[in-house]
């Protein structure tokens, strides 16, 4: 499946930039998302806020094919 996340603030100058198309494999989590993206998210004081297709989601949470899942450091600076 592909996805694609957008990243903000500090979490887009980590990853390098602000939006990443990436393929995963079905059954595919928000987390393996993360993972696939190299962040390591204790690099973040506060931690993540993730949201999928515009919502919080826990990293467990299950994606799909065309899915969007935005990244930023809480709290949100943008």
């Amino acid at each position: 499946m592909r996805i694609e996340v957008r990243c903000y603030g500090e979490v887009a100058a980590a990853v390098g930039e602000r939006t990443r198309s990436l393929s995963l494999g079905a059954g595919a989590t928000v987390g393996d998302a993360v993972a696939a993206l190299g962040v390591d998210e204790a690099t973040f004081s506060g931690g993540l806020v993730v949201m999928r297709d515009g919502r919080h989601v826990d990293r467990d949470e299950s994606l799909s094919d065309g899915d969007t899942v935005a990244l930023s450091q809480a709290p949100m600076r943008e």
